[in-house]
């Protein structure tokens, strides 16, 4: 008789695995339950494969057939303590094929008591219980690295399935009509304000996510209030809201401490309820004396802020656009890194491993493990599809489209591009004073700064006491050098450092002056024996005769760093490329890899 296999992934709504589910297999045609095929699920929710009869591969195979099914239908019961029985109805099985069959499984509500209680810690049960969109298998979700005001949105005009036109507008635009489309332009000024932060907010966390695009969608948000906000196309809006768009356009809520755009649900209180904010309830705080942040943080918490950005650009996907695979190194190796760090707190198979940027042997067994729990061609090497796998599971472990966003680390690393100095306000500030305040737990000549978003004499005092520590420029200015440096501990500290860091020698301190073509002498030698001793780990970089003469084999090694580093390729060893060079330099002699 004609085989094939089904195996069968349990999580929880929140893409979780769930160990030791029941899976019971009956044949569609008799009813007969199968007790023999009976399979619980492994660490990782999936169960071994299960081999079942089937019909004959050639009937699928022949166009004249009409009266006999290419395949044969089983149903399954999915059971698990605590949880409502799932049941699937039809899974079909091919000769020699594997059927993969995913089911999130909802918790049994009254069974949140007190005897679920003493079988698992609160933390546990709120991972079980908390629900967010049933994450369907051929999805993909990714994260952009930074927050982005974008040019213009694509919006579609109806619910995301429907066959309904796209269309393209300016940001502010859409903006301006889901304003008018949402609330109504008589309410309180901080209310109104309040609303909107929350709307620009809403889609700029579903753009942050490449909600819908990753899905295989062609646009970014769609117009239904099933789903998204309310857009109507073309229509009229009103001057009260439209100035308020126009001030507070590129502006965003966040939690402290996270950096994506928080995911604002709201609901009209009214008609309909939401755990979010209650749109008519913004009158009535807001006719109290509430101002817009106060109103947001009675409903979203009262760690909500409020964040600011000048980056506005077109957006693109996070994907590199070339594989990485073991010997690739940079940036996002490293991003790969942390969120399978992460993914692996929930799928423990996969295994932890340091976030240093490199590709190696580790990293690779890391990335064949992934591809075998979420059924990817396991090769270790990050193609587009593991890119984007790999970055699903990170969105729905991390739940960052959810009020229960566990959040992404405001610490991104990228340099904004501009020194930050006193009288600056916004995120940036924030990443600064919060490099501080984890480097004061180190450092004894740092002390804890507020955590506001404000450069302030304070901030401005702290950022000299770090650069007077670390031999930089003690301008109280954070430029480069200083901000690379400052990320630099962040991870250290991340990785685990539980002494104090030390000083860097005299060798490793920025000579103040760029080395570029012509240069010589002693700071040039270090540059290329430190290149050199990358090179033999990640293999792009070309050997160079260390000879202390900048000439153009070291200037085409120093580009090569750039690109990879994701620095201004320029061929120039500035104080950020001289940093990052003996970063990973000392990365890569502290682990033993050279």
């Amino acid at each position: 008789m004609p085989t094939g296999f089904l195996q069968v992934m349990v999580t929880t709504q929140t893409a979780l695995p769930l160990e030791n589910v029941k899976i019971t297999v009956i044949d569609s045609t008799t009813s007969q339950t199968l007790e023999s095929k009976t399979a619980y699920t492994d660490s990782s929710g999936k169960t071994p494969l299960i081999e079942l009869e089937t019909a004959g591969r050639a009937y699928s195979l022949d166009e004249d057939n009409t009266t006999v099914l290419p395949y044969k239908n089983y149903d399954l019961i999915i059971e698990k303590e605590y949880f409502i029985r799932g049941q699937i109805t039809g899974a079909q099985i091919y000769e020699g094929e594997t059927t993969l069959q995913t089911i999130g499984l909802m918790p049994r509500p009254t069974e949140f008591g007190n005897e679920f209680e003493s079988e698992l810690n609160r933390g546990e049960i709120q991972k079980l219980f908390t629900t967010e969109p049933d994450l369907q298998e051929g999805t993909n979700d990714y994260v952009l690295q930074r927050v982005v005001i974008p040019q213009t949105v694509t919006v579609h005009l109806g619910r995301p399935d429907a066959s309904r036109q796209n269309v393209t507008v300016p940001f502010r635009t859409y903006l301006k009509s889901v304003a008018a489309s949402e609330i109504y332009p008589t309410w309180p000024q901080q209310a109104l304000r309040a609303n909107i932060h929350a709307q620009i907010s809403f889609v700029l966390n579903r753009i942050y996510t490449e909600w819908y695009r990753s899905r295989g969608y062609n646009f970014d948000i769609t117009n239904s209030t099933s789903f998204d906000q309310k857009y109507i196309h073309n229509r009229a809006t009103f001057e009260s809201t439209d100035k308020i768009v126009d001030e507070i356009f590129n502006t965003y809520v966040t939690r402290q401490y996270n950096r994506e755009p928080y995911f604002t649900e709201y609901c009209d209180g009214k008609q309909v309820t939401c755990n979010g904010m209650k749109q008519w309830g913004t009158v009535d705080l807001a006719n109290q004396g509430m101002n817009a942040l106060q109103i947001l943080q009675y409903y979203y918490g009262d760690d909500i802020q409020i964040n600011e950005t000048n980056y506005i650009a077109n957006v693109s996907s996070s994907y590199p656009g070339t594989a990485l695979r073991r010997g690739s190194s940079g940036e996002n190796v490293r991003i790969l890194q942390a969120q399978l760090n992460r993914i692996s707190d929930n799928y423990p198979a996969i295994g932890k491993q340091t976030v240093d940027g490199v590709f190696g042997a580790n990293m690779e067994n890391a990335v064949r493990t992934f591809q075998r729990v979420f059924n990817l061609t396991a090769d270790g090497v990050v193609g587009k599809a593991t890119w984007y796998k790999i970055s699903y599971i990170y969105v729905a472990v991390k739940k960052l489209a959810e009020l229960t966003s566990e959040g992404e680390a405001i610490a991104a690393g990228a340099y904004p591009g501009y020194p930050v100095r006193i009288g600056d306000r916004g995120l940036n500030v924030t990443i600064v004073q919060f490099y501080l305040n984890q480097a004061s737990q180190y450092v004894p000549t740092i002390s804890e700064v507020a955590l506001d978003g404000v450069f302030g004499s304070g901030t401005r005092q702290q950022v000299i006491n770090f650069q007077r520590y670390y031999n930089l420029t003690a301008d109280g200015v954070v430029g480069p050098a200083t901000w690379e440096k400052m990320y630099r501990l962040f991870l250290s500290i991340e990785d685990g450092v539980t002494t104090p860091p030390q000083t860097p020698p005299a060798s490793a301190v920025y000579p103040s002056s760029p080395l570029r073509i012509g240069s010589s002498g002693s700071n040039v030698t270090r540059v290329q024996q430190w290149l050199n001793d990358i090179g033999t780990v990640n293999g792009t970089i070309p050997r160079l005769n260390v000879d202390g003469r900048f000439g153009p084999a070291t200037q085409n090694a120093v580009m090569i760093f750039q690109s990879e580093y994701g620095l201004n390729a320029d061929g120039v060893v500035g104080p950020l490329t001289w940093n990052r060079i003996y970063a990973v330099w000392q990365d890569m002699t502290g682990d033993g890899l050279i």
